[in-house]
């Protein structure tokens, strides 16, 4: 089972992933569509979600899946996967090498294996319930960074959720003078992906969707860190705001943002 979750996963990933490199910086004005306010679709999108979806019914067919594009399929099942075909679609509108594939395969609500594949660099980042983390099939591990000062972290700005932006620039004010520095570079699910092998001692970001954070919840879980919300609670399949650190920094940095979102209602989450 594991390994054919494995083989479907990176096959699908890299023959989306084909898709996506073909189009980089040759899209046409008619490839791109608004979704909402700063929120975009391309060709690319569709295209690769179809070959994501197209895998999983072939190999199991009895799985209920969740995409970006598409939305929930029809049929209930204790599966669930939870799929974003390329997160980062700014960046491959706009020519930023930075971007991937996401895939996340639930069961019960509880994440078993995870996938992100950067379609550019071939680096693939996996994980397996009570297995490990993986990146191109050598172990990783958060880093070991204990200091809030000495941290280099990574986050993503609310443009999906307006009423965020005070709470959330009054927390990256108080995050930019006690770390070492913070970096936004348009992919969270590529961010927990780093976060998860060391490059990143943290991650947070106040308005994400599950098809973004799933897979690397698992990453970061696998590979001897903590996700959660800005209230410490685990992350499920809902819209949420994800922290993602080694179990040190996580209570710390939890401490410091937690309190900017403590009056912001749920449901705005």
């Amino acid at each position: 089972m594991l390994d054919l979750l494995l083989k479907t996963g990176l096959k699908a990933a890299r023959a989306a992933g084909e898709v996506i490199s073909r189009d980089f910086r040759h899209l046409a004005g008619s490839d791109i569509q608004a979704k909402g306010k700063n929120d975009f679709v391309t060709r690319a999108d569709t295209e690769a979600e179809a070959i994501l979806k197209a895998a999983i019914a072939n190999h199991f067919p009895g799985h209920r899946i969740l995409g970006e594009e598409s939305g929930y399929s029809a049929q209930a099942s204790e599966y669930l996967w939870v799929i974003d075909p390329l997160d980062g679609t700014t960046n491959f509108i706009r020519g930023i090498p930075h971007f991937a594939v996401s895939m996340a395969l639930l069961r019960g609500g509880k994440a078993v294996f995870g996938l992100i594949y950067d379609p550019l660099s071939k680096e693939c980042f996996h994980a397996f319930s009570n297995q490990g983390a993986f990146l191109n099939n050598a172990r990783i591990a958060v880093s070991r960074t204990g200091k809030l000062s000495s941290a280099l972290g990574a986050t993503g700005f609310p443009f999906k959720a307006p009423q965020l932006l005070q709470p959330y620039a009054s927390a990256f004010k108080i995050m930019m003078s006690k770390c070492q520095d913070l970096r936004r570079c348009g992919s969270a699910a590529l961010d927990l992906a780093y976060t998860a092998c060391g490059r990143y001692d943290f991650f947070w970001e106040a308005h994400l969707l599950p098809w973004d954070f799933m897979a690397g919840k698992l990453l970061i879980a696998e590979a001897g860190g903590v996700s959660g919300d800005f209230a410490g609670r685990e992350l499920a399949v809902q819209t949420s705001p994800v922290l993602a650190a080694n179990p040190v920094l996580f209570p710390k940095i939890l401490k410091v943002i937690g309190k900017f979102f403590k009056s912001t209602p749920a449901a705005l989450l």
